[in-house]
């Protein structure tokens, strides 16, 4: 039986989603995964995260090469929830991240012709991120997590955009 309940100020919760980055222009689907913390912000539905992410996935580079693509960093969001539909939350996200990025396996010559790759092929990058989430409430303690998340990196020469649908869990601490 469903145990449901609205959110309450200061309540904080800790979760972990699973996810898949989908092809798109220049880049073939890999994985990603985040965890992280977030906290219910008064009582009018606003809400705060932090989240730590990895992911890892193919991109196109110069005369239709394939290089590994890997990035992990944190990342800051602050957030609505609609709760009118309890115990089905509408949760809606918008914040920035910093992470490392890394390509060809950090290696600065391409596979095809053993040509420098003229970026750097490791270092910082940071972007926007975007949520839609759908947060179903198991238990008063426990929720299942649907969403879809969208990346715009500002400093990557090999990322541009990068969007994935995600599933988890969150567990309220309080």
């Amino acid at each position: 039986m469903l145990n449901a309940q609205g959110r309450r100020d200061k309540q904080s919760a800790i979760h972990a989603q699973y996810g898949y980055v989908m092809d798109k222009d220049s880049l073939t689907g890999g994985f990603m995964a985040k965890a992280g913390y977030s906290r219910v912000m008064g009582d009018k539905g606003f809400l705060g995260k932090v989240e730590g992410f990895y992911q890892d996935y193919k991109i196109t580079y110069l005369d239709n090469q394939i290089l590994p693509y890997q990035k992990y960093g944190l990342s800051v969001s602050a957030g609505y929830s609609y709760e009118g539909l309890s115990p089905v939350f509408i949760n809606g996200w918008i914040g920035a991240y910093g992470a490392f990025e890394k390509a060809n396996d950090g290696n600065q010559n391409d596979p095809k012709f053993s040509a420098e790759i003229p970026a750097k092929v490791s270092g910082i990058t940071y972007g926007l991120t975007g949520s839609a989430e759908v947060e179903v409430m198991l238990t008063r303690k426990l929720s299942v997590l649907v969403d879809y998340t969208q990346f715009y990196d500002l400093k990557s020469k090999f990322s541009k955009s990068n969007y994935a649908f995600f599933g988890g869990l969150k567990y309220y601490i309080n």
